[in-house]
C-alpha cells in the first residue's frame, strides 16, 4: 500500500512581528534612559550623610615618654643619665637603672668615633640587666647638609 505525501511548505518566519517588537522595546529604553547630563545638573544627594571629626574637634592627651640615656664617649667611657659609669660595672648600673625607673626606656647615644666593641659590650649589657630589643633606642645625630655651591659642573 502506498501513501501518499504531501508536499510540505517551507518554513517561513515573518520579519513584520519582529520588527515591531524591537520598535516597542526601542522607544521603551529611549524613554526610559536618564539623560547622561542629569548626573552634572543634579547635585545628587548621598545615601548615608557621614560626618567625620576635625583635628581641631579632637581631644588630644600627649604623654611625654622619658628614656635613660647611656652616652658612649670616643673613648669607650660610658655616662648614664650624665652619671660616669665605672669601667666594668656597665651591667649593675644599668640594673639599677631599671629598678629605680621601672618602665623606661634606654636610648643609646654613640660618638662617631666611639670602637664598636664598646657599643656592642653597652648592648650586651643592657639586655642581660632586663632591657628588652625594643626598648633599646640608638640615637643618631643627623648631619648637617652641606649648601650646595656653584661650580663649573653645577650652575
Amino acid at each position: 500500500m502506498e501513501f501518499h505525501r504531501t508536499a510540505r511548505k517551507p518554513a517561513t518566519v515573518s520579519i513584520v512581528p519582529l520588527i515591531d517588537i524591537l520598535v516597542t522595546l526601542l522607544f521603551f529604553f529611549i524613554v526610559t534612559m536618564k539623560d547622561p547630563d542629569d548626573f552634572e545638573r543634579k547635585k545628587l544627594k548621598p545615601e548615608i550623610q557621614v560626618s567625620l571629626p576635625s583635628a581641631h574637634s579632637m581631644k588630644v592627651t600627649t604623654t611625654k615618654q622619658t628614656r635613660s640615656t647611656l652616652s658612649l664617649g670616643k673613648d669607650g667611657r660610658a655616662e648614664l643619665d650624665g652619671t660616669p659609669v665605672v669601667p666594668g660595672l656597665l651591667k649593675e648600673y644599668l640594673i639599677a637603672n631599671l629598678k629605680e625607673r621601672a618602665g623606661l626606656k634606654l636610648a643609646l647615644r654613640v660618638d662617631k668615633d666611639c670602637p664598636f666593641q664598646a657599643i656592642l659590650r653597652a648592648h650586651s649589657a643592657a639586655i642581660d640587666a632586663g632591657y628588652s630589643e625594643k626598648e633599646i633606642y640608638y640615637l643618631v645625630d643627623k648631619p648637617q647638609s652641606e649648601i650646595p655651591s656653584s661650580t663649573s659642573e653645577n650652575p
